[in-house]
């Protein structure tokens, strides 16, 4: 895209990458351009990108928007003049020629020279164990061995694309991931704090859908994945924490329904009736999940109920209480 052969070149190359990031040109106007070459490697996108002096800022908003579920690798192949805020690592170029980054985190880079980079987009889980580490804002200089590996191979790969196979392509990809994990491996710390808030928000977010809508027997790990917009990989690795999004559905349809069976003082509803309600298709699979979870049977709940009403008990608003009346049977 040129400004010279197409004046509104910026606007559109901007409302392109909007989703990415927010780009504010660092030099007039007028003498705007951006190139870029993509290749697809089976998953893995290889691109040479050229542009003027431009700040790019990525914010929380950005990663909700795309789910952030990649790592990239940025090789400057020119003498690129920049620095940067990678959340909190503050980097520049004067420290190396290659830096990692990672999507489900912000940063706020500023390009202060003309640039031609390579950059590498790859889903993180190729990264292995190396994906759990600390490696935003990462700058590693071709002095260093690894880098160097990863640098030389990132070269040679682009060089040979045009006389690349479909077959040969995955097993490309792979090896680009298996160095880049060995870079992050020697020079990334673990990770400290919580260094993917992105990862709280699409939980939280996430558990506020699933509470909406437990009387919904289409409510699934795909409906939720549709509401959050995001890979299954980012939607299982974000809903860990609660023992997965299957099991934290289950979960709290079976507090809904330890409430529902409280609050039948007239028994008006059999048990089967309360937990095909709440998403259970057979008594048997009601009772044994219901017993799992709370150590005690639907039928033994019913006839405590009285006490537990005396109670005030909630599965649903006082689960603490809950578990401390139920230690004590």
């Amino acid at each position: 895209m040129d400004a010279q052969v197409q004046p509104d070149a910026f606007e559109l190359y901007q409302q392109g990458c909007a989703h990415l990031f927010d780009i504010t040109l660092q030099s007039p106007g007028e003498t705007f351009f951006n190139r870029l070459e993509g290749y697809n490697l089976d998953g893995v996108v290889l691109a040479r990108c050229t542009g003027v002096p431009q700040r790019f800022e990525r914010h929380l908003s950005h990663v909700l928007a795309d789910g952030g579920d990649a790592a990239m690798v940025v090789l400057d192949l020119t003498e690129n003049v920049w620095r940067a805020d990678y959340d909190g690592r503050v980097v520049s170029s004067d420290q190396g020629q290659m830096r990692f980054v990672d999507m489900a985190r912000p940063f706020d880079l500023h390009a202060l020279s003309p640039y031609t980079t390579l950059n590498i987009m790859l889903p993180r889980v190729l990264l292995e164990s190396a994906a759990d580490l600390d490696f935003h804002g990462l700058v590693v200089s071709e002095t260093d061995i690894g880098g160097r590996l990863l640098s030389a191979y990132i070269r040679m790969l682009e060089a040979g694309l045009d006389s690349m196979t479909s077959a040969e392509a995955g097993p490309a990809a792979k090896a680009l991931a298996a160095l880049a994990a060995g870079v992050v491996a020697a020079h990334a710390q673990p990770a400290t704090g919580d260094p993917r808030p992105i990862e709280k928000m699409l939980l939280s977010e996430g558990r506020r859908f699933i509470e909406e809508r437990l009387d919904d027997v289409a409510l699934s790990p795909e409906t939720v994945r549709q509401r959050l917009g995001v890979s299954r990989s980012l939607l299982y690795r974000v809903f860990e924490p609660v023992g997965g999004v299957s099991a934290f559905i289950q979960a709290r349809r079976l507090d809904q329904a330890f409430d529902a069976i409280l609050q039948d003082r007239a028994e008006q509803h059999t048990l089967g009736e309360i937990g095909y309600r709440h998403g259970f298709r057979s008594d048997a699979h009601f009772s044994r999940a219901f017993r799992a979870r709370f150590g005690v049977t639907p039928g033994r709940l019913r006839r405590l109920g009285e006490e537990a009403r005396q109670e005030g008990l909630s599965a649903l608003e006082r689960p603490d209480d809950v578990w401390t009346w139920l230690r004590g049977l």
